[in-house]
């Protein structure tokens, strides 16, 4: 995890340094090259990233890491769907607070920022049963419309577009899971095989796949060999890393008429609409 500025800025106080005030002073991120472009966001588009639209809805930066968690692994890994915690994207940078995102570059720094937790990407395989658990976890948090989104849920997942899956929250907690199609195959919501009948390998951060956020089915998969755990193999294995060099070589930085834009990965039946935030 990286630790932000401001917690270096209090340490050196106490110990008499002065390192990090220029640094936080000019608003700049810890990289060699926060002011290279890797995307841009698409003309005519916008891009939301406050909690609520993180956490409550289809989310382009979020889509875009979890397409790059995928990406970074060889195709012989079979790596079949990634994904990334709602929670893992923000709009406070060192500075700033982004909760919109207009057309236009994106540069390296500022992707950095969204993703600001330095953390590492696994890949490990789990059972048909275990992944309607993840996804029923990931909807566990969402409103029933037309009650008001108060306090998003952080383990909301961001997936990638190998995923197509429709929540109801209309329904209770750990039935919302109405349809869930991974490349392409629907998944068996209702009578789900447990490992190793069936094999989803999917890419997501070790901090999921160790429990966090109250993902408690997937502790322990990272040291059960069983489930041939792996690290992402380049750019450090940091899923910020990996998502700025996905970026640069994508389609998204070619032009901003092919740039980032959200995509409906995710339907939302009976559930309240994340609004478009003020600024």
């Amino acid at each position: 995890m990286r630790t932000t500025c401001v917690t270096v800025v209090a340490l050196l106080a106490v110990l008499g340094a002065s390192g990090c005030v220029a640094f936080n002073d000019q608003c700049q991120t810890p990289l060699d090259n926060p002011n290279e472009r890797v995307a841009f966001i698409a003309k005519g588009t916008e891009i939301y990233l406050d909690r609520v639209n993180a956490r409550h809805a289809n989310n382009a930066i979020g889509q875009q890491a979890a397409d790059a968690f995928v990406w970074v692994f060889p195709e012989d890994d079979g790596v079949d769907f990634g994904a990334i915690n709602g929670g893992g994207i923000r709009a406070d940078g060192l500075c700033v607070t982004r909760n919109i995102i207009k057309e236009g570059p994106l540069t390296n720094g500022v992707l950095h920022e969204l993703l600001p937790f330095d953390n590492a990407v696994a890949a490990v395989d789990l059972s048909e049963d275990e992944v309607i658990k993840v996804f029923e976890h990931a909807a566990a948090g969402l409103y029933t419309a037309p009650a008001p989104i108060t306090a998003p849920s952080a383990p909301f997942l961001q997936v990638s577009g190998s995923v197509a899956v429709t929540y109801d929250c209309s329904r209770p907690v750990s039935s919302r899971v109405t349809s869930l199609s991974i490349g392409g195959q629907r998944v068996n919501v209702t009578a789900p095989r447990p490992f190793p009948a069936t094999k989803y390998r999917v890419a997501m951060s070790t901090f999921l796949l160790s429990g966090g956020d109250s993902y408690s089915m997937l502790a322990g998969k990272l040291t059960d060999p069983a489930r041939n755990a792996a690290p992402a193999p380049r750019f450090g294995g940091i899923d910020s890393n990996i998502t700025a060099e996905y970026l640069k070589t994508s389609r998204f930085n070619a032009s901003i008429e092919e740039g980032i834009r959200v995509e409906n990965r995710v339907t939302f039946v009976n559930c309240t609409v994340a609004p478009r935030p003020a600024n």
